[in-house]
């Protein structure tokens, strides 16, 4: 990938990043912006090779979070957005990039309650649930309402941290 490229991938991921802080959303014009770039970048770069390494990544980022939006975990924004991200790096670089978003996601979501307060009541909660699986009786206790545990975060920030510890 070249120096280009990977600048302007960050620029737009610091710009989604902004927006979705503030509106809690990621533009589609941003991530259409971003496959375009994925796709003229790669196909200037390699020709025909880039075409499938821009479709391969888009799809792949695409299957590695379509899933968690289907079961309400993520919107849609930030699917689209990491298939993006597939469309600029490729199949590979994007599945390690879901996985370091994971990764950062929950480093990111820690904060999120502990900054909020809800952190012993996220420990209290899994203390209980870890003593019902203990004897033999697993049990999911959701969070309270209004807990912070049980809010939801802008995740283009760990998006785009997954996506820098995939491409540095």
């Amino acid at each position: 990938m070249s120096s280009f490229l990977l600048t302007c991938l960050l620029i737009g991921l610091f710009i989604a990043v902004v927006i979705d802080l503030l509106k809690h959303r990621i533009p589609n014009v941003l991530v259409m912006g971003l496959v375009v770039l994925g796709f003229a970048g790669n196909v200037l770069a390699d020709h025909s090779l880039g075409i499938w390494i821009s479709t391969s990544g888009l799809l792949t980022g695409l299957i590695c979070f379509l899933p968690l939006h289907i079961f309400g975990t993520l919107g849609a924004g930030d699917v689209k957005l990491l298939a993006a991200v597939g469309a600029v790096v490729g199949a590979g670089t994007v599945l390690t990039a879901a996985l370091m978003t994971i990764a950062a996601g929950g480093l990111i979501a820690l904060a999120y309650i502990t900054l909020r307060g809800g952190f012993p009541d996220m420990i209290r909660r899994y203390w209980k649930m870890f003593v019902h699986l203990f004897y033999q009786h697993p049990i999911y206790i959701p969070p309270a309402p209004g807990e912070a545990a049980g809010l939801r975060f802008p995740y283009a920030l760990a998006i785009a941290s997954g996506t820098v510890l995939a491409v540095l």
